[in-house]
């Protein structure tokens, strides 16, 4: 009986996980734009499927939309079980990062794409969001912030991907046990969640090689750069158009 119970928990563990790597796989990138803007965000810009280009691409609203709903699939499946859980339903016997781990795999290596993808930073928020609200919220302005202040998406990435590493491990020191809602915020996360936290940061930094390469010789994409090209390019578009 309690090898069947065990299995019966191995099995829903796995299509789960399924599941999750399913959902991660949907490419909303590519769906939005053709659906929305009649566009194959794969044709222009970095031709990456990720909401940073289908923001270039597509525009603020249609990529904060991609953004948003990259940011769920690392989200949907945990969300499902913790209320599954909340209701004495079941009780995963491993870690929930593990269901978030197969989204962001999905967002990567898409069956849908012939396991081609995009870098996950956005599917792999939202994994960090609904397991360790604190170190997101601190990735998020560290991002912005970069962002603002260089214009570099990919460096934004980077440092607010560190930030989630450190900002995880102090809590794994300083952290509370988790007795109440509010301590959800502040509660330290488990040794494997801080080890598995940062396997996968790496994985996002070495995603961004290229990127650092294209940084290194002044080629990276900068929005800073972008919109001063744009301004003046409408500044000399209403000269001529006066004279």
């Amino acid at each position: 009986m309690v090898f069947n119970i065990e299995a019966s928990q191995a099995m829903l563990c796995v299509l789960f996980i399924i599941l999750s790597y399913i959902i991660g796989s949907i490419p909303f990138g590519i769906l939005i734009g053709k659906g929305i803007c009649h566009i194959d965000i794969r044709e222009h810009g970095s031709k990456n499927i990720g909401s940073t280009n289908a923001i270039r691409v597509l525009g603020k609203k249609v990529g904060f939309l991609v953004f948003f709903c990259d940011v769920f699939k690392g989200m949907v499946v945990i969300i499902l079980l913790k209320i599954l859980a909340s209701a004495n339903v079941w009780t995963t016997p491993i870690e929930y990062f593990f269901y978030g781990a197969a989204a962001i795999i999905g967002h990567c290596f898409s069956i849908f794409l012939g396991f081609k993808g995009g870098k996950a930073v956005a599917t792999s928020l939202g994994v960090v969001l609904i397991l360790t609200p604190i170190p997101a919220v601190a990735c998020l302005i560290v991002f912005l912030i970069t962002l603002y202040t260089t214009g570099y998406v990919s460096l934004g990435s980077t440092f607010a991907t560190i930030t989630v590493i450190a900002s995880t491990w102090i809590l794994y020191f300083f952290g509370v046990e988790a007795t109440s809602f509010w301590d959800y915020f502040i509660s330290s996360p488990t040794l494997l969640v801080c080890i598995l936290y940062s396997i996968l940061s790496t994985l996002i930094i070495l995603k961004h090689t290229k990127n650092y390469a294209r940084l290194i010789k002044g080629t990276e994409s900068n929005f800073k750069k972008k919109k001063k090209e744009a301004k003046l390019l409408a500044e000399q578009q209403a000269q001529q158009q006066a004279q």
